[in-house]
Order: C-alpha cells, then sequence, then structure tokens
C-alpha cells in the first residue's frame, strides 16, 4: 500500500501514506486469539512503547497538522513525521497521514539533536503493544492508560471487509490520536501509566 509496504515496521526507514482507524476493544488477548484464527501472524510480540512528541515553542507543527514523534518501542527507537496526505488523496472516515519513519540507534542522542535544533517534547504517552498482520493489513493491538483498543492498518476496503468480521461498524471508527484521546477522557500532563501492566506476553 502507498509508497511501501506494511513491513516497513521492520524496516530502518520508509515512507508511505499510512490509512487506518482505532475500534475500542475490550480484552486483547481474547482478539489476538481470534486474529490467529484468522490467518494472521503475530510479527511483534507484545512489547512496551515509549513516545515522545515534539514541537517548537510556538506550536508550529500543530497548527500545520504535523507530527514529530521520536518512540522506543521493545528494542526499536524509530523517528517519524507525519503530515496530512497530498490533495485528492485523503479517505473520508479513515485517518490518512503521509509518513516518513527512520530507524535510529541511540534514543537519548536522537533527543538530544532535536532539542539543540529548537524542538522541545510537548507530550509523553506510552502504551502496550503488539502487531499482526495477514498480507497487507497490519493490526495493532494496543493497551492504554485509557483503554484499549485495536488499530487496522491497509486499504480502506480492506480496512472494512476486517472490522466487519469482528462485528464492528463504520459508525465505531476512530481516527483520532492518543493525544485527542487523552484529552477527551479528561487527561491533563502525559498519558502515563500510574503502574505499569505485566510487561510479559498475555497468554
Amino acid at each position: 500500500m502507498g509508497d511501501a509496504p506494511l513491513s516497513k515496521k521492520g524496516s530502518s526507514s520508509a515512507t508511505q501514506r499510512e490509512i487506518e482507524v482505532k475500534l475500542p476493544i475490550a480484552d486483547p488477548s481474547l482478539l489476538r486469539r481470534e486474529l490467529c484464527s484468522m490467518g494472521f501472524k503475530v510479527v511483534a510480540p507484545r512489547f512496551h512503547e515509549l513516545n515522545l512528541v515534539l514541537d517548537t515553542p510556538g506550536k508550529d507543527l500543530a497548527r500545520r497538522n504535523r507530527l514529530l514523534r521520536l518512540r522506543r518501542g521493545g528494542d526499536r527507537i524509530t523517528l517519524t513525521t507525519k503530515a496530512p496526505p497530498p490533495a485528492g488523496q485523503d479517505q473520508a472516515g479513515y485517518k490518512v497521514r503521509r509518513e516518513i519513519e527512520v530507524a535510529v540507534s541511540d534514543f537519548d542522542a536522537a533527543l538530544a539533536i532535536l532539542e539543540t535544533s529548537g524542538f522541545e517534547v510537548v507530550f509523553v504517552y506510552e502504551k502496550f503493544r503488539e502487531i499482526l498482520q495477514n498480507g497487507g493489513v497490519a493490526v495493532m493491538l494496543d493497551e492504554t492508560p485509557v483503554g484499549n483498543f485495536m488499530e487496522i492498518e491497509g486499504e480502506p476496503d480492506a480496512i472494512d471487509s476486517l472490522a466487519a468480521q469482528l462485528g464492528f461498524q463504520r459508525q465505531d471508527y476512530i481516527t483520532a490520536n492518543y493525544r485527542s484521546l487523552y484529552h477527551l477522557h479528561g487527561g491533563t500532563g502525559d498519558m502515563r501509566f500510574s503502574r505499569l501492566p505485566d510487561e510479559h506476553s498475555r497468554d
């Protein structure tokens, strides 16, 4: 899909058009088993993820609907920028972004480079994530301080098909990011766990 395959989650760098939706879920373990029975494979077992969102002191990126994020997920560190898609490539009802992502080797050094370049951390959020894939569709099972969510990433028809098979309808789709969801739940400051859940993979 887009400019790069979904396997970009394991590559050193990639650019692509990202199309996804979020759906609220009750039990990630139960859903994982259901997805595996449908042919999905776990490509990244459950891991802890720490995300730093950066912006200029004047919030220039947010005003232009851009994102700059430094992420440490398991043993992988990535620097990502996201922007609105080119004109005519949006999809109503789905979250569509143009994404450029690169792997970096040193989290603290990358943060220092960004901060000395004029950026500052404006929001921190964490979650536990597990990634499954089947062909051109990726599913992320996320446990967050504001609940559990499934992200489905792929082409719109594939998203709709999988969501319907799992009992969801299009009106269930969420296109907000985790920062917005946190604020909708009344959160202030950073979205952190008050006490980390069990870091071991669930059954």
